[in-house]
């Protein structure tokens, strides 16, 4: 029999009348402790505590309970705290180290029209559930993790991720679908993974070994195409791709691909499988005109008590335009506007993120606000505090589709002339370490800076401090370091490693900015320590540049840049296992 109760806790937020439950519940051996819970004559139902009320043990209350049952209770809880203490050293160490197993799957080498295909972009989902406070490390990832893929002839797979060392996809005839698309099943191929009896994944999905007694449980699972779909007809590569669960729970893929500005709507049907379940829910082709060089999904707050969050997708295009679309009404646009001053002369937009603290912190403090940021290819840093120009796009402010006067604009990378120094790598990386010393206001705490981290097209990486205030004429962000003699007191500045432009910036978890990863045209991954600038160690091997770091919690990797194949880099092994294990396909 299994007993099941309940931890919770209470978290105060930064504001005095507010507080934020979650429970945790584990399922845990009783041993011979036989319990029956109050109403039910079946003594193999499990028994659900809440430690916010009283429990009935046949009728008597929790101060009864037998010592010998607190006593079993209280064994499990300390070995349950210990196994996680041990797995998350075991995952600061190997990420420490550089200490990680590799697998993951290939798809067809050709598209339906028989052109070379390769991935050319990978996407890690995103949700309105991983601000799950409960669960920060992995942003509440269930067992059953998926990655999404986009290819050079504008295919689009949804994997769910496996144990096998190498799960080969490959085209197969399918009567339902017309002679353009293409159909993947995977193919047989030898499983490699840590164990010296190879396996063999057949046809049929079985996984066989030479003992015939394992236990299927205990075999490598292998990858599986959940979903997959031409989003382009004229087979242009993906190259921005946003996988996102609404609150309703309904699963979106944005897509862009090509240099037309364009962006596609998809909506999965998460009842049906394959190349079946796809619905296109919106075209947006009238709001950018160039290639498109962001899309990131959002989830803002709503203020009003009554209003759910909103699920929105951010556009930035290379033509100098960014636009905000509503998820939740198939992309209908709530503003966009021209953001790059020519008169300035600060380039073309190449690179752009977004910092959506309101959503991860309950927007808990006036000044922590969501901020767009654009790299240019002149070197500079742009930000605009996307509240703002939403309001100023509904209150009319906004003339001649041109935005409002930036809230923070400065030269990150290059000198005067900016002359091969375009920023072209952009990420918001999480909280800083400077304290806001303005006084707070009522209700508010003091907020503490962003991290921005910046790539450049000379392969150094740059760490900046964005800081945050409420001014007379609205929200004011200031970085830091403002010059170059200046340093940062707790963390690095300067990262220099790549030997070429920087091509991605990622993060094991916004909740841990003690490290982040970047990838560049020199076909490397370096991870680096965010506190003292140390590359604590590289990763190559890849055909070609990596274009995407995908993060699924603190313990998986996933990357382009093999081809035809993902890489699945895994950080949660055992220092014993793996040993030698080496990507060779």
């Amino acid at each position: 029999m299994m007993l099941m109760f309940s931890l919770a806790a209470v978290l105060s937020t930064a504001s005095s009348d507010a507080f934020v439950t979650y429970s945790r519940r584990i399922i845990l051996p009783t041993g011979d402790v036989t319990l029956t819970s109050s109403g039910s004559d079946d003594n193999n139902e499990p028994v659900f505590y809440d430690d916010f009320g009283d429990a009935d043990f046949g009728g008597s209350s929790t101060s009864s309970m037998p010592s010998q049952l607190m006593s079993n209770l209280s064994s499990r809880m300390s070995d349950t705290k210990n196994l996680e203490a041990t797995y998350d050293a075991k995952l600061a160490r190997n990420w420490r180290r550089g200490n990680w197993g590799v697998r993951g799957f290939g798809l067809e080498k050709t598209s339906a029209s028989g052109k070379p295909a390769i991935v050319s972009v990978v996407a890690a989902p995103t949700s309105s559930a991983s601000v799950d406070i409960s669960l920060p490390q992995d942003k509440a990832l269930g067992e059953d993790r998926k990655v999404a893929v986009g290819r050079s002839d504008g295919s689009i797979f949804i994997i769910q991720l496996g144990s096998e060392y190498l799960t080969s996809f490959v085209s197969v005839s399918n009567p339902d679908e017309p002679a353009t698309s293409q159909w993947m099943d995977a193919a047989d191929v030898e499983d490699r993974s840590n164990n010296d009896r190879p396996k063999t994944k057949f046809g049929d999905g079985a996984i066989v070994s030479d003992d015939d007694t394992a236990s299927q449980q205990q075999q490598p699972q292998p990858f599986q195409v959940i979903h997959q779909f031409q989003a382009t007809e004229k087979e242009e590569p993906i190259h921005n791709l946003v996988y996102h669960d609404t609150i309703e729970g309904i699963q979106l893929i944005c897509t862009a691909a090509g240099e037309s500005g364009a962006i596609k709507i998809w909506s999965l049907d998460t009842s049906e499988s394959n190349s079946h379940g796809e619905e296109l829910v919106a075209a947006l082709v009238d709001v950018h005109s160039s290639k498109i060089v962001s899309l990131k999904a959002m989830v803002i707050p709503s203020h009003n008590a009554a209003a759910d969050e909103r699920n929105v997708l951010f556009s930035a295009s290379a033509d100098g335009t960014v636009a905000l679309h509503d998820l939740d009404k198939k992309g209908e646009l709530i503003f966009s506007c021209q953001c790059i001053d020519k008169v300035k002369n600060v380039g073309q937009v190449t690179c752009a993120d977004v910092s959506n603290p309101t959503a991860w912190d309950g927007g808990c403090d006036e000044n922590d606000r969501d901020v767009i940021f654009l790299g240019t290819s002149s070197g500079y840093v742009v930000g605009y505090v996307a509240e703002e120009l939403m309001t100023a796009a509904a209150s009319s402010e906004i003339s001649d589709e041109v935005c409002p006067v930036p809230s923070i604009q400065f030269r990150a990378h290059g000198n005067d002339s900016g002359a091969g120094e375009a920023v072209t790598a952009i990420r918001c990386g999480g909280h800083g370490t400077i304290p806001n010393t303005a006084a707070p206001t009522v209700g508010t705490s003091r907020m503490t800076s962003k991290i921005l981290l910046t790539g450049g097209e000379d392969g150094a990486v740059k760490q900046w401090e964005i800081l945050a205030q409420q001014s007379t004429f609205g929200v004011r962000l200031e970085h830091w370091p403002r010059m170059s003699s200046q340093r940062m007191k707790r963390r690095h500045h300067l990262f220099k490693g790549h030997h070429g432009a920087v091509t991605s910036i990622s993060q094991q978890s916004m909740y841990d900015s003690s490290k982040f990863l970047t990838s560049g045209n020199d076909g490397s991954i370096r991870v680096w320590s965010a506190t003292n600038g140390e590359e604590l160690f590289t990763m190559d091997g890849f055909t070609s540049f990596v274009s995407s770091l995908a993060c699924l919690g603190r313990d998986l990797l996933v990357t382009d840049g093999s081809g035809q194949y993902v890489c699945v880099h895994d950080f949660s092994i055992d220092d014993d296992l793996e040993a030698g294990y080496d990507l060779d396909w």
